[in-house]
């Protein structure tokens, strides 16, 4: 069987598809990644990629989105309707995904997939599987329910869906929710999968080999597109509460350039280009982040309690936070207002891990990627 997997190029959205292609691959199944901007994502898995967009540019095309549409740029990223819902951000999801679709539809017809997966946001996805009449597989994201953002979506791109002969965007044949049960705050979409997240290959370094004398703990804003985007602006008054405290904090960046951060206190450094979040999480005694899914779950794969420094630009920062509070595994602040005190907090409060060990059981309890692709592969069998 073959399988065609496709994302907009953000990390944290990437990755998510990462180990369910593993999992094809392993079970001797042909995967391929229809990918832009950042193929190395996918390629540094062990992932064959196909770039569909040569020269697409994520940050470009968000900031011509909101000038073409200032009033759409005044709500868009704090907009989502009931339950979560993220189709009012469908014109957002239209200008990622229009430069996706005409290297994407000739990758199926060279190729012809026999099941499409995409994440939550790649429409683009939804159209290829349309387009060949195949079954489609979505990967949810995180907090958001999906609603109508397909439909909203091609319906902004229906000069691109007239072209390729596609009437309709039908329902997925499987959704797959990223965060376990008792973090959802909305009803599921669909089932759930666990197994371990994926988070990007690296060199470790010496912060992986030297054991800290005391408490350590990651600043991160995820995989890059949150910082190039929205910029660093968050980070200054977490620095600043962080030199107060004794520990020795990580800024986990990648590649960002932090020249803007000015010069950093004695107990706060960067780490060396891209670091395995996975590897250098296990090494350290708290998180402190964006309020990415991914970033959240490696977090709870680490055993480690986590804090979401709030964005008021990023309404994913606000809804991932609430998830984290109410299930108890961390704590959340707006990025402005964090203190020493909060932070000891964090490195100090045992009801933290205890709820993170919990949620870290649950997730290794749910169906694995191995079990999943099985069930897919039957599925397509018998249509």
């Amino acid at each position: 069987m073959r399988v065609l997997f496709i994302s907009v190029p953000a990390a944290g959205h990437v990755f998510t598809l990462v180990p369910l292609a593993w999992a094809f691959r392993s079970a001797g199944h042909e995967v391929l990644v229809a990918l832009a901007e950042r193929p190395e994502w996918a390629t540094g898995a062990g992932l064959p990629v196909v770039d569909v967009a040569p020269g697409y540019d994520a940050v470009a095309i968000a900031q011509k989105v909101l000038e073409d549409d200032p009033e759409f740029a005044e709500t868009w990223f704090r907009s989502v309707g009931p339950d979560r819902d993220i189709s009012p951000r469908a014109p957002m999801f239209a200008g990622f995904n229009r430069p996706l679709v005409p290297g994407t539809m000739e990758v199926v017809d060279q190729w012809r997939p026999d099941l499409v997966v995409y994440e939550q946001t790649t429409t683009a996805g939804a159209m290829a599987a349309a387009r060949l009449g195949v079954p489609a597989v979505q990967r949810n994201l995180g907090p958001f329910t999906t609603g109508r953002t397909h439909q909203l979506t091609a319906g902004l791109l229906s000069d691109q869906c007239d072209e390729y002969g596609i009437p309709a965007i039908p329902r997925p044949a499987m959704i797959l929710e990223r965060l376990p049960p008792s973090m959802l705050h909305a009803r599921p979409e669909g089932g759930f999968m666990g197994g371990h997240s994926y988070d990007g290959g690296g060199v470790l370094g010496g912060l992986w080999r030297q054991r800290p004398r005391r408490p350590r703990v990651v600043l991160s804003l995820g995989g890059g597109f949150s910082a190039r985007f929205f910029g660093l602006g968050t980070l200054p008054p977490v620095i600043e509460a962080a030199s107060k405290v004794d520990a020795d904090f990580v800024l986990a960046l990648g590649n960002v350039d932090t020249s803007a951060l000015g010069t950093l206190p004695p107990n706060v450094r960067p780490a060396d280009g891209w670091v395995p979040f996975g590897e250098l999480f296990r090494t350290c005694s708290a998180v402190v982040h964006h309020g990415g899914a991914n970033t959240v779950l490696t977090a709870v794969e680490a055993g480690v309690p986590q804090m979401v420094a709030l964005d008021p630009q990023d309404v994913a920062s606000e809804a991932i936070g609430q998830d984290v509070r109410d299930r108890g595994i961390g704590l959340t602040a707006p990025a402005d207002e964090i203190t020493a005190t909060m932070l000891e907090r964090l490195l100090g409060d045992e009801t933290l891990r205890t709820a993170t060990a919990e949620v870290r059981t649950e997730v290794a309890g749910l169906p694995s990627p191995t079990a999943v692709a099985a069930e897919l592969t039957d599925l397509v069998a018998r249509l």
